[in-house]
């Protein structure tokens, strides 16, 4: 049931040409230790190797193009709330087109993506660490991202990835037409978690219309989880973009089966995965696992390691 390999060179003009499409999608891999279900087999696509290190890049790809396309964005500064990597791809994008950026996050964010933040020309504004509002740390940075927009909506923009359908429409148009492409059409199961759902969603929505008994997976993490990049949609607002419809199933993930599969990942198949792709995985691996299980499956790895050293740190003692 394996697919084969089958890999072709790559030349661009533009830095903007590598984020993944269907012309040059980014690469899909079999696991071959972590799961040994040889009916049901599970490729991970590795969606860091987009130009600034994650399946972001996409997303914030379209939400510039649409903010653009509408007359949205031309002597405005971007304002966005993001827990790294959207906010580092709208700041890299903003900075080759001339536009300013102010990101919000959370105080908590990794030092990695703050400093890639900063690196790529963004100005971030972090959450206070003794916030006492009782709201999720993305709540209170969506707050701040949407009161610095609309006290002079003149002078700012705010993409607003949970609530924007450009969100969901990068990966119905590249997202999914690359493995349904890439599989040849074989996909029987799509992995990818919670967040701002566009992925999840759009994903889904194309796998869908080529063939309805493709099933959606999301993989949602417990209440209290430290699993950076993916929502518990009962502790944090629910985003617009999340479309129960076209998710069949939920597998729920905690932090120590994420740590658990980081580690394996590393170690066993050399992926240099980020916490949320290991999450990911682990919810996948165990999906996949269940007796009887057949047919080939497809999860989403958002990002690297590279950007998390220090929860690499923590994990591996």
């Amino acid at each position: 049931m394996t697919l084969g390999n089958n890999a072709r060179p790559a030349r661009y003009d533009h830095l903007l040409d590598m984020c993944g499409d269907t012309a040059h999608p980014t690469p899909i891999v079999r696991l071959n230790c972590v799961l040994s279900n040889p009916d049901a087999p599970l490729y991970v696509k590795c969606e860091w190797v987009n130009p600034f290190g994650s399946i972001k890049d996409r997303t914030a790809k379209w939400l510039l193009r649409g903010l653009a396309e509408r007359g949205q964005l031309e002597g405005k500064t971007i304002v966005e709330a993001t827990s790294g990597n959207t906010g580092i791809a709208l700041a890299a994008i903003a900075g080759l087109m001339g536009v300013p950026m102010i990101a919000t996050a959370p105080h908590a964010l990794s030092p990695e993506k703050t400093a890639l933040l900063r690196a790529f020309g963004a100005e971030v504004r972090l959450t206070p660490a003794d916030d006492d509002s009782g709201l999720h740390p993305m709540d209170v940075a969506f707050r701040m991202a949407k009161a610095i927009a609309e006290s002079d909506p003149d002078r700012y923009v705010m993409p607003n990835q949970y609530d924007n359908a450009d969100n969901a429409r990068a990966h119905y148009e590249s997202t999914g037409p690359e493995i349904w492409a890439q599989t040849e059409g074989r996909v029987r199961y799509f992995f990818a978690g919670f967040g701002t759902c566009g992925t999840l969603v759009g994903t889904s929505r194309f796998l869908k219309e080529q063939d309805p008994t493709i099933r959606t997976v999301g993989i949602q993490p417990v209440r209290g989880h430290h699993i950076s990049g993916l929502k518990n949609m009962e502790e944090t607002a629910v985003p617009a973009n999340l479309d129960m419809s076209v998710i069949d199933e939920i597998v729920w993930v905690d932090d120590e089966m994420t740590d658990a599969m980081a580690r394996r990942l590393y170690r066993e198949e050399a992926l240099q995965v980020g916490p949320s792709a290991a999450a990911i995985a682990a919810g996948a691996v165990k999906f996949m696992s269940e007796p009887g299980r057949s047919g080939l499956g497809v999860c989403i790895a958002p990002d690297s390691g590279q950007k998390a050293a220090s929860y690499l740190n923590e994990i591996l003692g």
